[in-house]
């Protein structure tokens, strides 16, 4: 469906010796995912952030947790203040949004060479949602068949 979209193509005259290019999806489960994001901030290349995404901030029902603090801590930063919040009247959409990061995404579980469970992912900032998730107390288990 990308690829026949008219609206995604690009033509100019001196690019691609005039012949017209069409968008190309890269992953089989992108068109279920479109119209569901309001905004993506990634470097999927990794020259800007050589591949090492990290969680810093959220914003849950107009609140902010965690800082982008330059030099500090590395990761996600808000926990304690998520954690009370969880406590709190915003705790419902505290939990609904860290059950979203444990569980919608495309990651798998692999067994590392010391017998834990290691997160497998297609992108740097995928795996980064889902581990701080995990560090929040919604760790990503697995999945089962049918």
């Amino acid at each position: 469906f990308i690829r026949n979209d008219k609206h995604m193509y690009y033509k100019k005259q001196f690019f691609n010796n005039g012949v017209g290019y069409p968008a190309v999806a890269r992953s089989s489960n992108l068109c279920q995912e479109l119209g569901q994001v309001g905004y993506i901030f990634s470097d999927k290349t990794g020259t800007l952030t050589q591949n090492d995404m990290e969680l810093k901030r959220v914003a849950i029902a107009d609140i902010k947790y965690g800082t982008f603090e330059q030099g500090g801590e590395d990761g996600f930063n808000g926990g304690h203040e998520l954690e009370a919040a969880r406590g709190g009247m915003h705790g419902p959409s505290v939990n609904a949004f860290l059950e979203v990061l444990a569980v919608a995404h495309t990651v798998m579980i692999a067994t590392g060479k010391d017998g834990r469970p290691q997160y497998e992912a297609e992108s740097p900032d995928e795996f980064a949602l889902v581990s701080s998730a995990a560090e929040q107390g919604w760790a990503f288990r697995g999945r089962r068949g049918r």
